[in-house]
């Protein structure tokens, strides 16, 4: 894994747009609450902010997957969360721009609420022509060697069940469930050192 720097906004817009298509490919979770449209651009808005705070990595310069990971100690910027909120609302319609907002929460940030540090992960994907060739794996490497080595959790949540077994084969744990809307839940996973 490699941290993405050094990129054009084009060249992030094309990231995004490739992760908001293998999210959206899923018809399954939260993107099912918005159009195809409107999730492969929320995607693209939110990469483009994991970019801009320094947080997004990938598997290697061709990208077969992506990832944003940050350690609780380490607070982010706050510059570029408000220019991803200004994004979402006057890029999307404003149903469409809630739904994304309100729909995670970090609940993981709840659960381990009294962890002094944890590795939190967010927006993990593995593209569509790279699915099935064991990728996930290798996407997970970095945090949780970080998380070993730290003796702390690496923790993320995650909106389908299918997602919640993969995580499983992965070495993580299920660590809580909330119920959402439309039938869906959005499921925290953890690994530790401990746990494993």
């Amino acid at each position: 894994m490699f941290k993405v720097e050094n990129k054009s906004k084009e060249e992030i817009a094309e990231i995004g747009r490739k992760i908001g298509e293998a999210f959206a490919a899923e018809k399954a979770g939260i993107v099912t609450m918005l159009t195809e449209a409107q999730a492969v651009k929320a995607f693209e808005i939110m990469t483009e902010y994991f970019y801009r705070a320094g947080v997004l990595y990938a598997t290697s310069e061709t990208g077969e997957g992506y990832l944003a990971y940050w350690e609780k100690k380490k607070k982010n910027a706050v510059g570029p969360a408000l220019h991803m909120i200004k994004r979402f609302l006057r890029e999307l319609p404003l149903k469409a721009s809630l739904t994304v907002m309100q729909s995670g929460g970090e609940q993981y940030a709840k659960i381990f609420k009294k962890e002094r540090n944890y590795i939190a992960v967010s927006m993990i994907v593995v593209l569509r022509e790279f699915q099935g060739k064991g990728f996930m794996h290798k996407v997970l490497e970095q945090p949780f060697a970080e998380a070993r080595k730290k003796n702390i959790p690496c923790i993320l949540d995650t909106d389908t069940p299918l997602k919640v077994e993969k995580y499983i084969r992965c070495g993580m744990k299920l660590a809580g469930e909330k119920k959402l809307r439309h039938g869906i839940s959005l499921y925290t996973m953890a690994y530790s050192a401990i746990l494993s």
